[in-house]
């Protein structure tokens, strides 16, 4: 292995995370040219026409550098290159000892004069481009490496360094191609295939990447590296059993490995393995203490563990360092709101939209949350304030749309959702919603409109599906499209008891009692308390002349909805002898 070879294979990382150390690598690779033997002549060293004394101060640089003695070979380059201006060897020598001591912009001019004294210095190109590199001027450091490689096609550091700086530079098929002609001069080189993995997976060639990932890995069964970037590889592939074994393989000869396994943690959340993610994340906290993130996730998985108080703990040393995290202050007020302490989930939410204006979600869970307790102008003053500020959010709109449904107020509830509407036309809930208001209004021309715009847009949706054919039954119009409608909001959601009832109640409106009887039957043993499928149940019952059970099935429906005019006028034009009395028993 050259030396060239060795330092560059030290910097096995991935490009963005290490970019330091990939600057590092091609500045390196500029500094370590092949020391000339002191067996060079004059005219070699100098172009032909330099001076023994260039020569002299040059052979003296190069040994007070081989010594350490960098400020001293530094005062012997310049003399040489003081004798000898115009010797292009002499400046790239210069140049390299310049980039050692960090001063890059001394580096690059005399990089630049050695070059253009001497445009077939391979040397100073790929010094030159080590200094761009460093200096994150990518595209200059491109220009470099492919000047160099114009003159060596097969200068394996160039064609390296090109390649992941296509790659840190987004222009990933270019690395690709780059990355694979160095493979087909040193196909053993690992370093490279490890960036040409990367660019493969960007690509989204997984197959092609997955094979230059498993002949790492089957060269070096315990490199960890390769198996970390072959685990991801599974992730974006959602084979989560392939990246799992591979975690677990590099935690086996890496225990201490943390990125190894806050990976696999979230590989066990992928797989819905709550309880394996938090073994692993509670050991990170253990090993990271201060890590919040760490403690972050650890909070969201206890709380779906329903493990309040833990999670509560973590998110309170989050908003300890944190104060300003929304998505932790809000998971804050949804424990309080889970354990009855509705006080204090409203603190922390006037907290958090006092902290962070901009989250739109700590004004809606707010506004929720006020509307849940039926304190509506609170909630609708607080989505006001949030509309001020942000006034081309749907969502804002919309939840004013429901708060007003929930009041009954559904000539304001339309008008939300209309401009709700206006601001994200594909959002088929807010559609649906719409439509839901024109019911309830009895617009069923509207109802009709709006629910064919939003299956022109999703045809599965089945709850537009059964109240388009439960509105046909109501009406009694379009019977037959009714059924078919029904049947395909089934097809969704086979066990749906309202739905089951809707299509009960269509084969009622068609006169098919006994199949009525069946499907509603279903409805009401999923729904005992839902008034209205205890009404049709009624319903049928009178058409099948059981006047008996009819009865019991309105007086049923009357216990859950003491309002419904048409279950009362049925129990008292059908009920006999005290009914009045008999209704406000019940």
């Amino acid at each position: 292995m050259s030396r060239n070879e060795f330092r560059l294979s030290a910097v096995w990382v991935p490009i963005r995370r290490h970019a330091p150390l990939l600057c590092l690598a091609a500045l390196l690779a500029g500094c370590v040219a092949q020391e000339p033997e002191v067996r060079l002549s004059v005219g070699s060293l100098t172009n032909g026409s330099g001076t023994a004394e260039s020569y002299y101060h040059y052979i003296i640089g190069l040994r007070q550098e081989i010594a350490g003695n960098i400020k001293e070979a530094e005062a012997s380059y310049i003399r040489a290159v003081e004798k000898d201006p115009n010797s292009a060897v002499l400046l790239t020598r210069q140049a390299s000892l310049l980039v050692r001591k960090g001063r890059l912009d001394e580096a690059e001019s005399a990089a630049r004069r050695a070059i253009s004294i001497d445009p077939g210095n391979a040397q100073a190109y790929l010094l030159l481009g080590g200094v761009y590199t460093a200096r994150k001027k990518l595209p200059e450091a491109v220009k470099a490496y492919e000047s160099l490689l114009r003159i060596k096609p097969k200068e394996r550091e160039a064609l390296l360094l090109l390649g992941t700086s296509y790659l840190e530079m987004g222009r990933n098929r270019e690395a690709v191609e780059t990355l694979q002609k160095l493979l087909a001069l040193r196909d053993t080189d690992n370093l490279a295939r490890m960036y040409l993995a990367r660019g493969l997976m960007r690509l989204k060639r997984y197959p092609e990447a997955k094979r230059a990932l498993k002949r790492i890995t089957e060269r070096r069964p315990r490199f960890t590296r390769g198996l970390m970037m072959l685990g991801r590889l599974y992730e974006l592939t959602k084979d989560f059993g392939a990246a799992e074994r591979a975690y677990k393989r590099v935690l086996s000869y890496d225990p201490d490995n943390r990125s190894a396994r806050g990976r696999l943690g979230r590989v066990y959340i992928r797989k819905n393995k709550i309880k394996s993610a938090l073994r692993e994340y509670t050991q990170l906290s253990q090993d990271e203490p201060g890590n919040l993130d760490v403690h972050r996730t650890l909070g969201f998985l206890r709380f779906e563990q329903r493990q309040f108080q833990d999670a509560l703990r973590e998110f309170r040393f989050v908003l300890g360092r944190r104060p300003k995290d929304a998505v932790v202050r809000r998971y804050v007020a949804a424990i309080y709101e889970e354990t009855k302490q509705p006080g204090l989930a409203e603190k922390e939410l006037r907290k958090l939209v006092a902290l962070v204006p901009g989250h739109v979600r700590g004004y809606l869970q707010l506004a929720r949350m006020l509307g849940n307790q039926k304190r509506w102008k609170e909630a609708l003053d607080i989505l006001g304030k949030a509309e001020k500020a942000h006034p081309r959010d749907a969502r804002l709109a919309f939840l004013h749309g429901l708060l007003f449904s929930r009041q009954k107020r559904y000539d304001d509830s339309i008008l939300q959702f209309e401009r709700a509407i206006r601001i994200e036309p594909k959002q088929v809930n807010y559609r649906f919603s719409l439509a839901t208001s024109y019911y309830e209004l009895k617009r069923y021309e509207d109802v009709e409109a709006v629910v064919r715009e939003l299956l022109q847009i999703q045809p599965k949706h089945a709850n537009a599906l059964n109240l388009l054919g439960y509105m046909f039954s109501v009406i009694n119009k379009n019977i037959g499209e009714a059924e078919r409608l029904l049947n395909r909001a089934l097809a969704v959601e086979p066990n749906n008891a309202a739905f089951l009832d809707s299509l009960g109640w269509i084969y009622y409106r068609q006169g098919r009692f006994r199949e009525a009887l069946a499907k509603i039957k279903i409805a009401a043993t999923q729904m005992p308390e839902d008034p209205v499928i205890l009404d049709h149940m009624g319903d049928i019952h009178f058409s099948l002349k059981n006047l008996s059970k009819a009865l019991v099935f309105w007086r049923k429906s009357y216990k859950f909805d003491s309002k419904n005019k048409n279950v009362i006028e049925k129990i008292r034009r059908h009920g006999g002898a005290g009914v009045k009395t008999r209704l406000k028993e019940m």
